[in-house]
């Protein structure tokens, strides 16, 4: 199979550049659309494409006076006349990406270099009134050029199964809906904090189980229990994390107590088989409690997170937990409608590295940008303050320079991976806090609808606790990319 079909050939990756253009070329009607108001009747097209791929609406395309763009005969297909609720939608993604580092793990890794990655994913999505939706995505995630090559999980997965699934209605009254969704699907709760769909990769994070969710007296709450599908590098031979299993209830609300608000409130649980910290390693059985109280006004804009983690690790407990806040204020009468943001974080680390009682914070399935998307360490044993500037000098570019400081919550621990949890820097051989800082600039600019441009530089400033714990290198990072969307 291989012999036959070489998914990370040059040839072929120059085929699907090449194909990525063509899409490009094809948005130019829709370029020039976006320039102008829409008509009334085409009101509910998005300005953006959403996050999550299987929240796109496509049923304004019912009528078809909204059908000016070239693929939109794809977007919906209709199955009975033009009854909006039964349809037949396809769409893609592409991403073509590069990525530098000046060095890996602050100079103790391999040598730092330039490479290229590449996304495609595609999809279809039937639907059939509210009672039953089917939907399913292929992707391609391939990578070239890197030092040591891929990495595992993260930028390699020649083709699979992305996401396939069923929706049911259950119950619909009025404005009020119970369903249910089975199948590999991707999620991403609240903030991201802890559910994510690890965007930021090369290759999206997926699952595997069954969600319920109930919209009802202007609740929404989600009841799930999953497992991670893990991606490998070859043909469709993507596996199930037998060794974790995951589930939880996620509920939202309007919250009027504060301006704009809304409250969440949640419990996650997770058993994990093996799992390794500085202070060792065994069998995990954690839970996880949070609120979370977010909104906005026409100038401000918080999200605010209290999270307490417990249970069983090794032969003892478990007790950690996070403090998140995040502030903005939008200058929006001035020139470039400047946005001053700052946020300040603390994931608690491991107190005592003799002690039986586990200290760690476990973020679970983090989003990996939190603080830049290269991706250095995640959201334990730390605390962080980041300051950031957001500018609009024309309508769709946004620019965001932005700093951050980092000290470790407990010396008694180190940094660990995004997301997987690994161990980065064990700290053993330091008391130090200090972890460093990063200076880093992000430009957005959405073309139109399908196309956006996206570019970060940021560089690392090694910390006393790095400089006695690796080579104490700082690090240079750049990443850019296209992505194109239909």
């Amino acid at each position: 199979m291989r012999a036959v079909l070489n998914l990370s050939s040059p040839s072929l990756a120059r085929t699907a550049r090449c194909l990525s253009l063509l899409m490009l070329f094809a948005t130019g009607s829709a370029w020039a659309q976006t320039t102008t108001d829409p008509t009334p009747v085409c009101a509910k097209v998005s300005s953006n494409f959403p996050a999550l791929t299987y929240d796109e609406d496509n049923r304004y395309l019912s009528n078809p006076d909204c059908r000016t763009e070239l693929f939109d005969r794809l977007k919906f297909i209709p199955l009975r006349h033009e009854d909006e609720n039964y349809y037949l939608s396809f769409g893609v993604v592409s991403r073509d990406r590069g990525e530098y580092f000046s060095e890996n793990t602050w100079g103790s890794g391999p040598e730092g270099n330039a490479y290229l990655m590449q996304r495609y994913y595609g999809h279809l999505d039937l639907h059939l009134r509210d009672r039953f939706r089917l939907f399913g995505e292929i992707g391609s995630s391939l990578e070239t050029g890197r030092n040591g090559g891929p990495r595992s999980g993260i930028d390699e997965d020649k083709l699979d199964i992305h996401q396939a699934f069923v929706d049911l209605g259950i119950w619909k009254r009025e404005k009020d809906s119970v369903s249910l969704r089975v199948g590999r699907q991707e999620m991403a709760l609240g903030s991201s904090n802890l559910v994510a769909t690890r965007d930021g990769r090369n290759i999206r994070r997926s699952f595997d189980g069954f969600r319920l969710t109930a919209d009802v007296a202007r609740w929404t709450v989600d009841g799930f229990a999953l497992r991670q599908s893990e991606a490998d590098q070859d043909l469709f031979d993507d596996s199930l994390d037998h060794n974790t299993s995951f589930w939880g209830i996620y509920g939202v609300h309007a919250f009027p107590v504060l301006p704009g608000g809304h409250v969440d409130l949640y419990y996650m649980g997770q058993d994990n088989k093996l799992d390794k910290y500085v202070k060792g390693s065994g069998r995990e059985q954690r839970e996880t409690i949070g609120t979370r109280f977010w909104g906005a006004t026409p100038h401000w804009d918080y999200n605010d997170e209290f999270i307490y983690q417990f249970g069983r690790f090794a032969a003892g407990d478990i007790s950690a937990w996070s403090v998140s806040t995040q502030t903005g204020y939008r200058f929006d009468s001035i020139p470039w409608k400047p946005r001053l943001g700052f946020k300040m974080d603390a994931f608690s680390g491991d107190g005592n590295r003799k002690g039986k009682t586990l200290g760690t914070f476990n973020a679970l399935y983090e989003a990996g940008p939190y603080f830049s998307y290269a991706e250095l360490f995640g959201k334990r044993d730390l605390i962080d303050i980041q300051p950031s500037l957001r500018l609009n000098p024309i309508k769709k570019l946004t620019l965001t320079p932005n700093a951050a400081f980092y000290w470790r919550e407990s010396d008694q621990d180190g940094l660990y991976a995004v997301a997987s949890g690994a161990i980065v820097v064990a700290g053993t051989n330091s008391t130090a806090r200090y972890i460093g800082s990063h200076a880093a600039l992000q430009a957005k600019w959405d073309a139109n609808r399908h196309a956006t441009f996206f570019t970060e530089y940021m560089h690392f400033f090694t910390g006393d606790f790095l400089k006695q714990s690796t080579a104490g290198k700082n690090i240079n990072y750049w990443t850019g990319w296209l992505e194109i969307r239909y």
